[in-house]
């Protein structure tokens, strides 16, 4: 009997210790959808799948006041009013949160309380210790009702499943008054049959005015049901038009029985999203939508092959990977309806997206995409020149459900439609790209953050003069935007519009003041303005996005030996980057509160300065860069909720982590080469789609062997600072020799 016992208790632990590696060994067990949620990160831990118009998660708090739920949620809370079907990821302003659905059991409750005193309304308490999320799945107990809720989603569908306690009274709530930071002008619900809903909501925010229409399916009949409008509950009522106007359904359930919510959306028509919901959800029960969530995320992530690191690199990194791969987001019917600049449309030569974050991600998310995914480049671009030869209007600056929300500054659209052509993705047409780029430099945008705009003036006087708001941020990324037109021109052979884009290119050199060695404000009858002191934020916010002179002070990406030229030479170059990451501010007034994950002066949280600390490589002093590039992986990434220093930012942030844990980062996104950093281990692969596979090896690494002593790129010895598009796309190995000693 003891032998018996003895092999029974040593199958038990040996299927343990199984099932613990096959975890491991699952790249989704490295993903943290919870990395983010936490300070300033602004992420959300629902479901969703790569570039899905569905971001299924649950809402806390969703007044404008409540700036850390940009994205419905943030860790510290410990209440849920709800799951509702999209979100943004990591941005510092927000809207969505469409079509909330709350389970509850007893009193129809339909206003959703207060986080001090959840129980005045349909909100719930929960606890971490019983919540889990992964990508394409997420989960947890809502301990007010005893339900266990679990969200999965597809690209145009999300997918709930409730575990109700035995009750005579198992509601669910329909919400499509939930908006984050957003105001409802009416909603409609329309109860159909006994297990359908059907409605809209009609609201204005950060992606302008618009629609959300939804088709809702349940997997059991209702037992009663009843609207909400003007105030007041509506038993057996089945239609409410109002701007308060929601809807419930009551069940009565056994112990432990489950049901299960499938709930389609689309911008355009109701019609719209009961197409989606029979192409994406008829016949698929929850657990198959899950399976194919995790399968596609698994099959993503698997692309990026990382050998050794730490548990905590690792999950930085696949939770990057993860992040990276949220945004933009498909916003366009299966039948090929969608929204562009507040006008339905519809085509058939390519897939719209939306959500455009390109201020932050033209730098590295839509470089990174270029290796990683040009399938989906190449849809990017699309949409955005689509803008104009469709649409008939201009390229966005910030593009929020096809909405130009104005946020920011530059034409950055032109960066990404140049970098994806200037490497070779397929399939986006020269000369529209050319007209709608061309088109966005022509077209003069107020910022709606941070008051900029004086393009007119900027092509005028060859300046954005101080009159104008954040002019020295805007005459530098306006100068950067005019390189990728000039680069386009000149490859279609367009020798006059190549030469005026040239010369706009050039400006920021009449905003360099060479008597206090900055990019400084100048006014339009051509002086600079009198020197102030840089030490109060109140004088820097006029004139600087977020106020961060030191980041702008190396915004000249595309021209960067006439840069060092002005601050001396690489020497004097040398000298700025040290004396940028070494100084420490002594700051007086109110900070922006994006400034932030301070280098000396850098606030490397706010995405102007992630190119800096690559600069040292031309300067000739690249251990520098690699020792810089340690300092931030190491310093301001971590393996918890408040793991990412400041917003997200649709995978800016996130994007950076994984180009510098591969060795090398795009300092001039649409250059075809890559800044050689300092890789973080011992082996990457990564699988391209053109069935290549390029690996990066860190032979020697360790915590003190840092510092780059040889590079071989495949199996020959590589002496420059740049690295190829085209020699990664070509697959091969990158071999670093690492060291302890910078090699100067």
């Amino acid at each position: 009997m003891k032998k018996e016992l003895l092999i029974f208790l040593s199958m038990i632990l040996f299927s343990q210790v199984g099932n613990a590696q096959q975890r491991k060994d699952d790249v989704l067990s490295w993903v943290d959808p919870f990395i983010g949620t936490g300070g300033h990160g602004h992420t959300f831990p629902g479901a969703t799948t790569p570039f899905g118009m569905i971001q299924l998660s649950p809402d806390q708090n969703t007044k404008s006041g409540d700036w850390d739920w940009c994205s419905g949620y943030h860790y510290s809370s410990k209440t849920i009013m709800g799951f509702s079907h999209n979100h943004l990821s990591g941005t510092g302003w927000a809207d969505l949160g469409d079509i909330l659905v709350m389970p509850t059991v007893g009193k129809i409750k339909m206003l959703p309380g207060s986080e001090e005193k959840p129980e005045t309304g349909y909100r719930s308490t929960f606890s971490h210790d019983r919540e889990t999320a992964s990508p394409g799945y997420y989960s947890v107990m809502l301990d007010s009702y005893g339900i266990k809720a679990e969200l999965t989603a597809s690209p145009r569908v999300g997918f709930h499943k409730y575990t109700f306690p035995k009750s005579e009274e198992a509601n669910v709530i329909i919400d499509p008054t939930n908006k984050i930071f957003g105001n409802i002008y009416h909603t409609l619900v329309s109860i159909e049959g006994n297990n359908k809903i059907k409605g809209y909501c009609y609201s204005n925010g950060w992606g302008g005015k618009r629609f959300a229409y939804f088709v809702m399916e349940f997997s059991k009949p209702f037992k009663s049901y009843g609207t909400y409008s003007e105030g007041k509950i509506k038993e057996n009522e089945k239609i409410a038009l109002a701007k308060d106007a929601k809807a419930f359904v009551r069940f009565s359930t056994q112990e432990n029985e489950s049901i299960e919510v499938k709930v389609s959306l689309s911008p355009v028509s109701t019609e719209g999203a009961q197409e989606n919901f029979d192409a994406e959800a008829k016949n698929v029960d929850f657990a198959k939508a899950k399976e194919t969530a995790q399968n596609t995320w698994r099959d993503l992530i698997s692309r990026f092959q990382v050998t050794g690191g730490t548990d905590d690199q690792r999950k930085i990194f696949y939770t990057g990977v993860y992040h990276t791969f949220i945004a933009p987001n498909l916003y366009m019917d299966t039948n090929g309806d969608y929204v562009a600049a507040q006008e339905n449309m519809n085509t058939k030569w390519f897939t719209n997206y939306s959500t455009y974050s390109y201020w932050d991600g033209f730098r590295a998310t839509h470089p990174l995409l270029t290796i990683m995914d040009q399938k989906h480049t190449k849809e990017f671009a699309n949409s955005l020149i689509s803008r104009y030869t469709d649409r008939k209007d201009h390229m966005p600056i910030w593009e929020l459900c096809g909405y130009d929300n104005f946020c920011m500054l530059g034409y950055h659209s032109v960066s990404v439609i140049w970098d994806a052509i200037s490497k070779g993705v397929p399939g986006i047409d020269q000369e529209k790209a050319f007209a709608a780029m061309k088109d966005a430099s022509l077209t003069d945008k107020m910022s709606s953050s941070d008051g900029g705009g004086g393009l007119n003036d900027y092509i005028k006087l060859g300046y954005t003069p101080s009159e104008n708001g954040a002019s020295v941020s805007a005459t530098l990324e306006y100068a950067y935007d005019d390189w990728c037109i000039q680069q386009l021109a000149e490859k279609l052979g367009k020798k006059e519009e190549a030469e005026v884009y040239k010369k706009r290119s050039m400006s920021f050199l009449n905003t360099f003041n060479k008597e206090n060695n900055h990019f400084w404000p100048r006014q339009k009858n051509g002086e600079f303005l009198p020197d102030f002191p840089l030490n109060d934020w109140k004088k820097l916010q006029p004139h600087w996005v977020s106020g961060n002179i030191w980041a702008y002070d190396f915004f000249v990406p595309h021209q960067i030996d006439e840069m060092m030229n002005l601050y001396g030479g690489k020497k004097g170059f040398e000298e700025k980057l040290d004396k940028t990451f070494t100084e420490e501010l002594k700051m007086i007034g109110e900070q922006h509160v994006d400034i932030s994950g301070f280098i000396g002066s850098l606030g490397f949280g706010d995405e102007p300065g992630h190119h800096v600390p690559y600069l040292y490589n031309y300067a000739g002093a690249p251990y520098k860069t690699q020792n810089m590039v340690k300092f931030i992986r190491d310093n301001m990434y971590a393996a918890k909720p408040d793991g990412i220093v400041n917003n997200e930012d649709c995978g800016q942030m996130s994007a950076w982590y994984i180009f510098s844990s591969l060795g090398f980062y795009p300092v001039t996104p649409g250059k075809p080469v890559y800044a050689i950093g300092a890789p973080q281990f011992p082996k990457v692969s990564l699988k391209l789609e053109n069935g290549k596979t390029f690996t990066v090896i860190a032979d020697k690494i360790s915590d003190k062997n840092i510092y780059v002593q040889k590079m071989f790129l495949n199996g020959k010895e590589f002496k420059s600072w740049e690295i190829n598009h085209s020699d990664i796309m070509n697959g091969g190995e990158l071999k670093f020799v690492m060291g302890s000693k910078p090699v100067k």
